[in-house]
């Protein structure tokens, strides 16, 4: 079987994976993107139109590091020339008793960000699609939007094989068989070759557990299952005019979140989580319980779009660890193994940035980065 050497060799082409190889080649390191599918295929979670991007965190330390986040996007804007983010404002939402929108208050608060608390009554009162319970818990932050999701993938492809030239290479349906840690290099093995690496990093999305089964109990691939409602007036939820929202309640799956319209697509509502589900699975569907559970939850909040069509729906699949928090570290028996797996269904607007962090801990094994409560225990 034929072999070829590569120093830098990135495993997977979601977020994580495309910004990785975007930063590597920036600074000149020669790299190969492998990615089992076509480049923007939809079978991970980092495909469709657009993310959420917010300060807005009930956990400090994920609040304190989106300023840096804010800047890698603005970054690459600048670099790219196209904008991606959109400014929308957005809304954190909870009921009596829960302690959501306390909590990102406080954060808004300790990073200093400009925000608004305000009730249920005041957000009806300022902003009449939302018709809420007076006794709602409400934060406003102006800064939160959209980060323009499928474009940005596109733009880091293209800077990377711009900026590294003959030094980037990319390979696109090539699957990995496995992943052989035990020659002198990591090396993966494919049906008719294989490849050794200097360094590899591996942003694999829901795939992670299959090449290190060891983890797959803390990495867990869930499905998630996302609606596009074409309201009867589509101008008071376009941008402009409907700010990106998430709404906690007391329960674990009581958590929704919502977005304008981009691009005529729809009004993106979804249910935050899902069930397990085995990343090879392609089931598109969505049931009609799940639809009427959404429909139910707008009928509090945004009534007009508790009778509009279902214009489209979206699969997506989260890979979330413990308490929803990130994965990033060296391999524990080989430094020259990354496992990325900064994802949890929140991670798309960090991706610019960690893809800098992983080019960081690749080249020269530290980032300024504090990624402690990532690590490996």
């Amino acid at each position: 079987m034929p072999g070829l050497h590569y120093r830098n060799v990135v495993l997977g082409g979601g977020a994580m994976g495309l910004a990785a190889t975007y930063h590597l080649a920036r600074r000149g390191e020669p790299v190969l993107l492998v990615e089992q599918f076509a480049l923007g295929h939809d079978r991970g979670s980092s495909h469709g139109a657009a993310r959420i991007i917010r300060h807005s965190y009930a956990d400090e330390r994920y609040a304190r590091l989106m300023p840096r986040a804010f800047d890698a996007w603005r970054e690459l804007e600048a670099e790219a020339g196209r904008p991606l983010y959109i400014r929308t404002g957005g809304l954190s939402l909870s009921p009596p008793g829960v302690d959501y929108v306390a909590r990102v208050a406080a954060s808004l608060e300790a990073i200093g960000c400009p925000h608004r608390r305000m009730s249920g009554e005041e957000l009806s009162r300022t902003n009449p699609s939302f018709i809420v319970p007076d006794d709602l818990d409400v934060v406003f932050e102006p800064d939160a939007g959209l980060i323009l999701a499928d474009r940005a993938l596109a733009v880091q492809i293209e800077l990377a094989r711009s900026v590294g030239g003959m030094r980037t290479h990319i390979w696109e349906n090539s699957a990995v068989l496995r992943i052989d840690l035990n020659a002198d290099r990591p090396t993966l093995v494919f049906r008719d070759r294989t490849v050794t690496a200097e360094r590899l990093i591996v942003a694999a999305g829901p795939w992670i557990g299959r090449h290190f089964p060891e983890y797959a109990a803390r990495l867990r691939p869930e499905r998630q299952q996302i609606l596009y409602f074409l309201p009867s007036n589509p101008t008071p939820f376009s941008i402009g005019h409907l700010p990106v929202f998430i709404y906690k309640g007391p329960g674990p799956r009581d958590a929704y979140y919502g977005m304008p319209d981009v691009s005529e697509g729809g009004v993106k509502v979804a249910r935050h989580g899902g069930d397990p589900v085995d990343p090879d699975a392609d089931d598109r569907g969505i049931g009609v319980m799940y639809r009427d559970e959404i429909r139910d939850f707008l009928s509090g909040v945004l009534p007009d779009l508790t009778h509009a069509r279902i214009m489209r729906t979206e699969i997506c699949k989260y890979t979330v660890a413990d308490n929803e928090d990130f994965l990033v570290d060296f391999h524990p028996v080989r430094r020259d193994v990354l496992l990325a797996s900064p994802c949890s269904g929140h991670g798309f607007k960090f991706s610019c940035l960690i893809g800098r962090v992983l080019a960081d801990l690749a080249t020269i094994g530290r980032t300024d980065i504090n990624i402690e409560g990532w690590r490996l225990k």
